[in-house]
């Protein structure tokens, strides 16, 4: 895996539906050859559409990036999430005019299988979130997993900077991770790259990126809890601590 891979909505190639797709979906594959260790779909699920979501022996983090769909009885707008565990499954349908979903997960045969066969729903309304992360108003954040129970091993955050040009200092974490970025822009040195745009970066790779001119929003993936370290080490943060302690931890509705 190369330390930084990026890949623009218009540069990923259309895959095949999940096994048991039913109407009008559209796959797009961002990472998701055995060189990327953490994988990203994007599925377009038109209104009356379904795709089932099988987890193997990795989880599956989905967000809802855009529109609306549904699990069994729970609607999940833009900005939901669902967790799935090894040996479950979600089904999920397209309502008022489709959704846009991405899938997280680690690469098939990376860890060995564990957790309870649960899937967790978290509805756009029940996600903790802060407007102004730190005290600083215009930076935005939002909490979907910790990788601490009652979440399976996985870790999922937005950040949002209503702000152009709103610098990130050079840092790196712990764990491979993936962005996605949701609206807006990120300029990385002298390129700006569009919503729709995901990085997929290595552990411990120092990195930094500013907002583009119209703010920017992220949704972030990564397989356990990360430890943040600024570029000359004087600062550690045990991540996961940081973020509950600002927004509060998940409460999920399991599907049965």
């Amino acid at each position: 895996m190369a330390k930084v891979a990026i890949r623009t909505l218009d540069q990923t190639q259309a895959g095949a539906s999940p096994e048991g797709s039913q109407g009008d979906v559209r796959a797009h594959n961002y990472f998701d050859s055995g060189d990327d260790p953490l994988h990203l779909h994007l599925y377009e699920i038109a209104d009356g559409a379904s795709i089932r979501l099988d987890a193997g022996d990795a989880e599956l983090s989905i967000f809802v990036w855009k529109g609306s769909a549904k699990a069994g009885d729970t609607r999940l707008n833009s900005q939901a999430s669902a967790l799935v565990e090894p040996g479950a499954s979600l089904a999920l349908s397209g309502c008022d005019g489709g959704a846009t979903v991405l899938v997280f997960n680690q690469q098939e045969g990376s860890a060995a299988a564990s957790g309870e066969g649960r899937v967790l729903l978290l509805p756009s309304e029940q996600v903790p979130r802060t407007d102004a992360m730190g005290g600083n108003e215009g930076i935005g954040g939002a909490l979907h997993a910790d990788a601490h129970e009652p979440t399976p091993r996985v870790w999922l955050h937005e950040n949002a900077f209503d702000m152009p040009d709103k610098e990130t200092v050079l840092h790196s974490h712990s764990e491979d991770e993936v962005i996605f970025v949701l609206k807006g822009g990120i300029r990385l040195g002298n390129k700006l790259y569009p919503e729709g745009t995901a990085l997929a970066i290595a552990a411990d790779t120092k990195y930094g990126f500013h907002s583009g001119p119209e703010g920017l929003g992220f949704v972030n993936f990564r397989v356990s809890s990360p430890t943040y370290t600024s570029a000359d080490g004087s600062m550690v943060l045990d991540e996961a601590k940081l973020w509950v302690d600002m927004v509060g931890k998940p409460e999920y509705l399991t599907l049965v």
